[in-house]
């Protein structure tokens, strides 16, 4: 199967996280906001969990039974996941340095099987993997008038502050909030146009989306959320839109939409599940080798800032490789 290259990139014209933010700034000021919410006056109610249609389907099939969201709640096909896609289409939306790191990942993972996935070894699951499906089993929104909070777990925990009023630090590499330190889920700064809440996140480590792609310190986000409402007018989801720029991995600005599901409200449903990923499986000779309580073995600490999964790659497995000479498809340069 694929998924066309033209629905994955961005329709707007914006080639920066700041001018599309500042836009949309614009646009609402023109409309007289953006919208001021205090203790007196609160912000749209969207506290509660929420699930991925893809979620609450595989939930489904495991007791037995089959869901399918209502038309009000419908995504569009999930390209991020990338199991739509073909590689070339994927490797048509990278600069050539990240379009060469992606081959080197599809390559380790199925000639010389070899796969090192972040989570394997409980490494962050970094920025871009709360947008794949596992991040998606259940998340808990929570608005305040100065931010909205969003948690959700994996091999590790997913919590976002998207910080309302508030202003980025333009000095520095990347804008920023607090100290010039790159941080594994960025940090945001948002606005309210009515019921919309509309962000900007910058100052990400740059990681790898196993499966996907890598991305640079560059990547930046706008992101939007909107209410879903039944036709009896509850809130029934979130839309939210995510618009990708990183001039240093991407050809141009990308863009993904999903559907947050509404599941219960926060007092009821369970207590959220907090993850401690406890480490079992460690890369050794470039291969993710799992091990038992009391194991004692030889093992090299990889530079976690550094490419790790790369290091273990070259080091094991690309020692005698011969780089072609001209182009190909498989230039390791």
């Amino acid at each position: 199967t694929d998924y066309p290259r033209a629905a994955i990139v961005s329709p707007y014209p914006f080639r920066s996280a700041q001018a599309n933010f500042e836009a949309l700034l614009a646009a609402t000021r023109s409309r007289g906001g953006p919208t001021l919410y205090t203790r007196a006056n609160p912000p749209p109610d969207w506290n509660g969990r929420y699930s991925r249609a893809i979620s609450l389907k595989f939930i489904a099939a495991r007791e037995g039974r089959t869901y399918e969201p209502p038309a009000w709640l419908a995504e569009p096909p999930q390209w991020f996941f990338v199991s739509i896609n073909q590689t070339s289409t994927i490797l048509s939306l990278l600069t050539p340095e990240y379009r060469r790191r992606t081959v080197q990942m599809h390559y380790h993972q199925s000639v010389t099987n070899a796969p090192l996935w972040p989570a394997q070894f409980c490494w962050p699951d970094g920025f871009m993997r709360v947008f794949s499906r596992q991040a998606h089993l259940a998340m808990d929104f929570v608005t305040t008038p100065e931010r909205l909070q969003l948690m959700a777990s994996s091999a590790e925990n997913f919590i976002r502050h998207f910080n309302v009023g508030r202003s980025f630090d333009m000095r520095g590499d990347v804008p920023r909030l607090g100290a010039d330190v790159p941080r594994w889920f960025g940090e945001s700064v948002a606005f309210w146009d009515r019921d919309t809440l509309i962000t900007w996140t910058s100052n990400v480590i740059p990681w790898i989306t196993h499966g996907v792609f890598e991305f640079s310190r560059n990547l930046q986000t706008v992101e939007i959320f909107r209410p879903r409402r039944d036709p009896g007018g509850q809130l029934a989801g979130i839309e939210h839109e995510v618009i990708f720029y990183d001039p240093e991995a991407f050809v141009q600005p990308l863009r993904l939409v999903q559907v947050h599901i509404r599941t219960g409200e926060l007092g009821e449903v369970d207590p959220f599940i907090y993850a401690r990923c406890i480490q079992t499986i460690f890369p050794v000779d470039g291969r993710p080798k799992p091990f038992s309580p009391g194991s004692t073995f030889p093992y090299t600490v990889p530079d976690i800032y550094g490419r790790p999964w790369a290091q273990a790659w070259e080091t094991h497995f690309e020692k005698h490789m011969k780089r072609p000479q001209g182009k190909s498809i498989f230039d390791f340069r």
